[in-house]
């Protein structure tokens, strides 16, 4: 059980500042798409850490192209018409019930 353990425990991602210069791009997309941190090294020593930012979940799915907001220009010509009932009686009746409790 302790190895699984070990084998599920993520170890973040650790580069050196000569390959974070190199590769730049490449470390922040894997920072990015997948919420991983990247720690920086300087001879060994852990000197920095690349996070990734705070998002709410839909933005992040917004962001990767997975998912769009609604249009919402759509419902703008929506015109909502009244029924044509007199619901005044009902409307009391529920206030009154309301307030016997």
């Amino acid at each position: 059980m302790v190895a699984k353990m070990a084998i599920l425990k993520k170890v973040p991602h650790r580069v050196g500042i000569k390959e974070l210069k190199d590769r730049a791009s490449s470390i922040i997309d894997q920072v990015e798409r997948k919420r991983q941190s990247v720690t920086i090294t300087r001879n060994n020593r852990e000197v920095a850490r690349i996070v990734p930012a705070e998002t709410d979940d839909l933005q992040r799915l917004m962001d990767l192209g997975l998912v769009a907001r609604p249009a919402l220009h759509k419902w703008k010509d929506l015109v909502l018409e009244p029924v044509g009932v007199d619901a005044r009686e009902a409307i009391e009746a529920i206030i009154r019930d309301r307030d016997e409790r």
